[in-house]
C-alpha cells in the first residue's frame, strides 16, 4: 500500500513540476507543448488567449487566424465542450453556420447537463435565426434549472415570432416551466401571447388556482373582465356552481377557501379585527364567514372584498347575516360600487349590530350601461361617537348578487366557454 501510495505521489509531483516548467520556462514554445500534450501535459491557455484576441479584431483574417487555434487547441484536446462552443463562435463570425453547428453539436453531446453551455449554443443559434434547432435546447435548460427563466423568456420575446413555437418546441413537459413562462407574458403585459398561452396551460393540465388568479388580475387591467370572469370560471369548473348563472359572485357561501383571484374573496387583514371562514356556526351548508372585533379600535375596514363582472340592468344583492353582542352604532354594512368609476355606482346599505339570530337581507340595484365590473364589499364605517371602539362578532353567508332584469347584450362569458370547452 505505501509503495502504490509513493508511486502515485512521485507521478503527481512529477506532473506538476512538468505544468511548472512548462507555464513559466516553456509558455511560448509550442514544440515542447506539443511533445507534451502527448502526455496530457501541455497548456492550452495561451492558444485559447491568443484566438480569442484575433477574434476580437473582426477581420477575416483575423478570424480565420482564430479559426486555426482553436482547432489546434481541439486536436490537442478533443472532449472540451468550452472549446468545441469557441470553434463555433469563430465559424459563426465567419459566417460559416453550418461549421458552426457541427461545433455546437459537439459541445451538446460533451456537455448535455451544463446550463450555461447550453444555453451559449442556444443563443448562438438564434442569432442566426436557427430556431429550430435553438428551441429544443432552451427547453432542455428549462427543464434542468430555473434559474435562467428570465433569459430564456426575453430571448423568445425577441427571436421567436410564433407563440405556438415556444409552445411546441421551447417548454419541458411539466407545469413548471409552463406556469413560469405564463407569469413572464404577464408581467411583460403581452395579452395576446398571454391569452394563447393560458388555453395551452389549460389544456395541458398545468394550470392551479394561483395562477389562474394572477391571469384573471392581468385581463381585468387589460381591460377585458368578461375574460377574466371567463377564465376564472372555467377553471373552477365544478366549484363555479351557479356563477355567471343564477349569481354574480363566486364563494357566496364560503364553502372553500378563498382562492388567489380578483374573482374570489380578500379577507382584510388588520389590527383589532379578525376574518375568517367559520365552518362551526353556519348560515347554510357547512362554512360562513366570521368577523370578530376586538374592542380596541373605532375600525374603517373592509372585512371582505370581491370584484364581480356585470352587465347593465336591475339587480338583487342578498345575504344572511347573524350578530352577537355587536357593539357602537357602526356594525357591519355591504358596498357595491364600480370598480373602475366609482361615480357611476356607489351604493352603501344596511346596517347590523347588536345580537340578532340569523336573517335574511336584499337590497336592489341598477348596473348603468359602461359598468362592466363592480366591487363588492363587508365593510364597517367608523363611528362618530364617544364610544366608537367596535366589539363583538357578526357571521356572513349565502352572499349573492342576482340579476332581475338584465339589458340584452351578448353573454361574453358563455361564449368564452363554449369556446374553449
Amino acid at each position: 500500500m505505501r509503495t502504490i501510495t509513493f508511486t502515485l505521489g512521485a507521478i503527481l509531483a512529477t506532473c506538476c513540476s512538468v505544468g511548472v516548467l512548462s507555464e513559466t520556462f516553456w509558455k511560448n514554445n509550442e514544440q515542447v507543448n506539443d511533445v507534451l500534450c502527448r502526455f496530457f501535459l501541455c497548456d492550452n491557455a495561451p492558444l485559447v488567449r491568443d484566438a480569442r484576441n484575433q477574434l476580437t479584431k473582426g477581420k477575416d483574417e483575423n478570424i480565420q487566424q482564430a479559426i486555426t487555434l482553436f482547432r489546434k487547441v481541439l486536436q490537442r484536446d478533443s472532449q472540451d465542450p468550452y472549446r468545441w462552443l469557441d470553434l463555433g463562435d469563430a465559424f459563426l463570425a465567419a459566417g460559416q453556420k453550418e461549421d458552426a453547428r457541427y461545433c455546437f453539436r459537439q459541445e451538446l453531446v460533451l456537455a448535455p447537463h451544463s446550463a450555461p453551455l447550453l444555453l451559449s449554443v442556444a443563443v448562438s443559434l438564434f442569432q442566426i435565426g436557427d430556431n429550430q434547432e435553438a428551441l429544443p435546447i432552451t427547453a432542455r435548460i428549462l427543464g434542468l434549472i430555473p434559474d435562467y427563466d428570465p433569459v430564456i423568456f426575453s430571448q423568445y420575446i425577441r427571436s421567436v415570432d410564433r407563440t405556438e413555437d415556444v409552445l411546441r418546441f421551447g417548454l419541458p413537459e411539466g407545469s413548471r416551466a409552463a406556469k413560469s413562462w405564463m407569469q413572464f407574458l404577464i408581467q411583460s403585459g403581452r395579452l395576446e401571447d398571454a391569452q394563447r398561452t393560458w388555453d395551452w396551460v389549460v389544456t395541458h393540465g398545468y394550470a392551479d388556482n394561483a395562477l389562474a388568479g394572477e391571469y384573471v388580475e392581468f385581463l381585468i387591467r387589460q381591460g377585458h373582465p368578461d375574460s377574466a370572469a371567463a377564465a376564472w370560471a372555467q377553471q373552477m369548473g365544478a366549484l363555479a356552481d351557479d356563477y355567471d348563472k343564477s349569481t354574480y359572485l363566486f364563494n357566496g357561501d364560503f364553502e372553500s377557501d378563498p382562492a388567489q383571484s380578483p374573482f374570489d374573496w380578500n379577507l382584510a387583514r388588520t389590527d383589532g379585527v379578525e376574518v375568517t371562514r367559520d365552518c362551526t356556526i353556519p348560515g347554510s351548508g357547512k362554512c360562513s364567514l366570521r368577523i370578530s372585533f376586538a374592542g380596541t379600535q373605532n375600525l374603517s375596514v373592509a372585512a371582505a372584498s370581491q370584484l364581480a363582472f356585470v352587465r347593465p340592468g336591475t339587480y338583487r344583492f342578498h345575504a344572511f347575516i347573524r350578530t352577537e353582542s355587536l357593539t357602537t352604532d357602526q356594525g357591519i354594512r355591504f358596498r357595491i360600487s364600480d370598480a373602475e368609476v366609482p361615480a357611476r355606482l356607489d351604493e352603501v346599505f344596511g346596517q347590523f349590530t347588536g345580537t340578532s339570530p340569523w336573517s335574511s337581507f336584499d337590497h336592489d340595484l341598477v348596473v348603468v350601461p359602461n359598468t362592466r365590473i363592480v366591487r363588492i364589499q363587508v365593510i364597517r364605517q367608523p363611528s362618530m361617537k364617544f364610544d366608537n371602539k367596535v366589539d363583538g362578532t357578526a357571521w356572513i353567508d349565502q352572499l349573492k348578487l342576482e340579476p332581475i332584469a338584465l339589458t340584452p347584450t351578448p353573454n361574453k362569458v358563455a361564449a368564452y366557454i363554449r369556446g374553449h370547452s
